[in-house]
């Protein structure tokens, strides 16, 4: 069972980083929200098929197609067939969906940067300690509730 300080430590995490990505996103003039957590999300599963895109994003299939084919008419991203199943498409970016990607998240850094300038530098030592231990987050396996 995880223990509770850890339960609250674990919301407190989520609900600050969800805050902190809007706030940031807000001055994003590069790409719609929802274009940026697509292209995101390619970049962080690969080519990916419409229906795991849908899943990921918590979406339907057809607005996820909907998503994906105006991203693909501004040629962010590109469809491939499947080489385990020729019925199916596997989605992946461009290079143009690349760099519009990094485009938009240079806009999000440079809108968090505003604010760490007028953070004292023990706090951005923290900050910085703090990411890599996020990152470290994120490559973990969660582990069995009951062990067999």
């Amino acid at each position: 069972m995880i223990a509770p300080n850890l339960s609250k430590l674990g919301v407190d995490v989520v609900v600050a980083s969800a805050r902190l990505t809007r706030l940031a996103s807000r001055d994003v003039s590069a790409l719609p929200h929802a274009a940026m957590r697509l292209l995101g999300r390619l970049d962080e599963l690969g080519p990916t098929r419409i229906s795991e895109l849908a899943k990921a994003d918590r979406c339907s299939q057809p607005t996820m197609s909907t998503l994906v084919q105006r991203q693909e008419e501004s040629g962010w991203v590109q469809r491939e067939p499947d080489p385990a199943d020729s019925r199916a498409s596997l989605i992946s970016l461009t290079d143009a969906g690349r760099a519009e990607l990094d485009h938009a998240r240079r806009e999000a850094g440079a809108a968090i940067a505003q604010r760490l300038v007028q953070l004292p530098a023990e706090d951005l030592t923290t900050l910085e300690a703090a990411v890599t231990v996020l990152h470290k987050i994120l490559t973990l396996e969660p582990l069995e509730e009951h062990p067999r």
